[in-house]
Parts: structure tokens; C-alpha cells; sequence
């Protein structure tokens, strides 16, 4: 199971993916996202997981890095967003 996390501190130092929303340059109230690439490298499992898509939505780039935590079994998603982007009440459901 993923859990959304807004603190690092929150992993404990587990494997997460770090997930980053910014403002369009092009159109500041457009809010996309980054996040990746992200390897898995452990004894028996060595991955190379996806990345974000430049251009796309915020919304859609959350669920596909989620789809990626769990399809690779990274137990947290780190939504790194000093500047409020993207809080809690505005993230789909996964």
C-alpha cells in the first residue's frame, strides 16, 4: 500500500518517489508536476521506473506516479510542495 506523505521525515528513510508541483511558466495559473526518474535497485528487484510527462496537468501526473509506487511496491509518495500548490484537498483519489 502507497501512503501520500507532505514530509520526507514521514518515510523514515523508506524508498519513496518525489512528487513536485510548479506553476507553468507559460501560464502561471496552470499547475503541473514532476516526479522521477526513480530506480529500483535492491537484491532481487532492480527497476527503472517512469517519470513525468512535461506539460501535463497536475492531477493526472499524481495518479500516474502513484500508479508507479504501486505497481513497483514503493511504499510512499513525497508530494514536495513548499509553495502550497497542490494541497491535500484539491489530489485526487488514487
Amino acid at each position: 500500500m502507497v501512503q501520500v506523505i507532505d514530509r520526507l521525515e514521514d518515510a523514515g528513510g523508506a524508498e519513496h518517489i518525489q512528487f513536485r508541483p510548479y506553476r507553468s511558466t507559460r501560464d502561471p495559473n496552470r499547475i503541473l508536476a514532476s516526479w522521477g526518474p526513480h530506480g529500483v535497485d535492491e537484491p532481487g528487484r532492480m527497476a527503472s521506473i517512469g517519470q513525468s510527462q512535461l506539460g501535463t496537468p497536475v492531477a493526472l501526473e499524481f495518479k500516474r506516479a502513484f500508479n508507479e509506487a504501486v505497481q513497483y511496491d514503493v511504499p510512499f509518495l513525497w508530494v514536495d510542495d513548499p509553495d502550497g500548490l497542490f494541497p491535500p484537498a484539491k489530489r485526487p483519489t488514487p
